[in-house]
């Protein structure tokens, strides 16, 4: 059994508090020199193991963005499926073709 090593006073993690997020508070990691993306290459080389290891990583991902942002991904994606308007069409009634 390997014995844990104790995180320098500096470098111990704090507890995030999920609760306090700001979903509007996307663009603080621009604003630190960040890119918008970044490109991920996939390896064809994995062992099966490994792929349902990621697989199972990004399956948690989505579980804890869901947890986090339900109310404001259902809003998105129920604006983002709704039709677009149709403009109504004014037919004057002294202009009919018939």
């Amino acid at each position: 059994m390997m014995a844990k090593r104790n995180a320098p006073k500096g470098r111990r993690r704090r507890n995030a508090r999920v609760e306090n997020r700001d979903p509007h508070h996307a663009n603080a990691a621009h604003s630190a020199g960040l890119p918008q993306a970044i490109p991920l290459a996939i390896p064809t080389s994995w062992t099966p193991e490994a792929a349902l290891a990621v697989f199972e990583l990004v399956d948690d991902l989505r579980d804890r963005i869901w947890s986090i942002y339900q109310i404001n991904l259902q809003d998105l994606m129920r604006q983002q499926r709704q039709p677009a308007p149709v403009d109504s069409i004014q037919i004057d009634d002294d202009d009919l073709p018939f």
